[in-house]
């Protein structure tokens, strides 16, 4: 009986030291522009690489590559509930005055943060791409050459291309699933966990011609692993052309289903906890462009 006890007294210890079992609950978060569960900020230094409670993890990494000629930055993340991959605006999708990506983070609580699509209208092609973000469609207009990115109510991803006719298809739901968040940018680089071929991804039709596929540059893209588990890349510096962009991404995550290009340059910002990780210098820490949109990965367990 004494054993029996001291087994149970063993226990109940055990479960009262299991984050998962502390005082708090994990909730839906709503899908509208709110941000996520409160975050410590604070937590963030130069060596933490690691974020994780009972409802997200974040993993990031990042280091100068001679083979690759250039530096990176990634992510890995795994949340609870497809609610907890949101976007969120500078001040309106579709508004020129942009801000910080920090900024933003900070105001919606991200754990992580990438910058997003630039949906913002401005000259050029651009100012005609899908926009919907949080389950509102802002922009109802397609560029019949960009691939689209539809996220789902379940948070997976899919994609139309653009040998569709995209101002036809359906962009609201897919298989049923009502779209919470669409981007057109990209284009894909990989889909249904195949590589998209050279020819189509180094077609400057398919890409805003301000992102010069086949050259090296500055790129952020984000991509699907498996359900509730996503993967976020950066290069910088010299950066990388889109194929090899691809490959890069598929030495660091071989099982990637779907992986997509997002705005690059110097508008590619990715933040962890509240700060800047990628090309931190004295001089772009002090000039960091301004951006109208980001897509960021929250917490979902609230303390009690």
């Amino acid at each position: 009986m004494r054993f029996t006890k001291v087994i149970l007294l063993a226990l109940c210890l055990i479960l009262a030291l299991s984050p998962a079992c502390a005082a708090g609950r994990i909730k839906h978060l709503p899908i509208d522009l709110s941000g996520g569960a409160p975050v410590n900020m604070n937590l963030f230094n130069g060596n933490l690489k690691v974020y994780e409670d009972p409802s997200i993890r974040v993993e990031r990494d990042s280091t100068y590559s001679n083979e690759w000629r250039c530096a990176y930055y990634y992510a890995f993340i795994t949340v609870h509930h497809a609610s907890q991959l949101r976007t969120a605006p500078a001040v309106d999708f579709l508004a020129s005055k942009g801000v910080p990506a920090t900024t933003m983070a900070k105001r919606v609580n991200a754990v992580l943060a990438i910058n997003g699509d630039y949906p913002s209208s401005f000259s050029g092609t651009k100012g005609n791409t899908y926009v919907l973000r949080q389950g509102q469609m802002y922009r109802d207009t397609v560029d019949p050459n960009f691939d689209i990115l539809l996220i789902d109510v379940d948070g997976n991803f899919h994609v139309l291309t653009a040998d569709q006719d995209l101002e036809k298809a359906d962009k609201t739901t897919v298989n049923g699933k009502k779209v919470i968040n669409a981007f057109q940018f990209g284009p894909a680089l990989v889909m249904n966990g195949e590589k998209v071929s050279d020819e189509y991804i180094l077609d400057y039709s398919h890409s805003p011609t301000f992102a010069e596929p086949d050259h090296r540059a500055q790129r952020m893209c984000i991509g699907q692993i498996d359900e509730l588990h996503y993967f976020t890349l950066c290069v910088a510096q010299r950066g990388l052309p889109l194929n090899e962009l691809r490959d890069l991404a598929l030495t660091l995550a071989p099982d990637l289903k779907t992986l997509y290009v997002l705005d690059g340059g110097n508008s590619s910002q990715m933040v962890f906890l509240g700060r800047k990780i990628n090309n931190v210098t004295p001089e772009t820490s002090q000039n960091v462009r301004p951006i109208i949109d980001i897509i960021y990965f929250a917490s979902a367990y609230f303390e009690d």
